[in-house]
């Protein structure tokens, strides 16, 4: 094998890579605006929160709100709730577990896991129908 012959694998070489790399880039580019569109738009983003001015209500009132589509239940429970609500067994829960992500796997859904110290007062639920038909009323 001669020296140019190996000259010429090495630049052939070169040439393959390179318009490999060159043609994946472009692929990317050309694939990044249909990417980019799958992104929520700005009228999605503002309504992935809302700030609720709770200072009107009074013990045992609540307030329904509309949040993502979906109503939001807000109450000021009084100290017979709160107190009904820690008495109640997990064993008598329909769905013992948490589901909180702010708390470790498995942990059980008492009333001291789902409420901020200091707040027990407020008690907040999203109503979510299941099975798409009936119309949560948060009572």
């Amino acid at each position: 094998m001669s020296a140019a012959n190996v000259i010429d694998g090495k630049r052939r070489d070169f040439l393959y890579i390179a318009t490999g790399a060159a043609g994946t880039v472009g692929a990317a580019l050309s694939l990044w605006p249909m990417i980019d569109q799958m992104n929520p738009d700005a009228s999605v983003l503002a309504l992935t929160s809302i700030e609720v001015d709770l200072a009107p209500l009074a013990e045992g009132q609540g307030v329904t709100i509309k949040w993502r589509g979906n109503p939001v239940f807000i109450r000021y429970r009084t100290p017979q709730e709160i107190a009904a609500a820690k008495a109640v067994a997990i064993t008598d829960l329909v769905d013992p577990a948490a589901r909180n992500a702010n708390l470790p796997e498995g942990a059980e859904a008492t009333d001291e896991n789902r409420v901020i110290g200091g707040k027990e007062s407020m008690l907040v639920m999203v109503g979510i129908c299941t099975h798409l038909g009936c119309v949560p009323l948060g009572q």
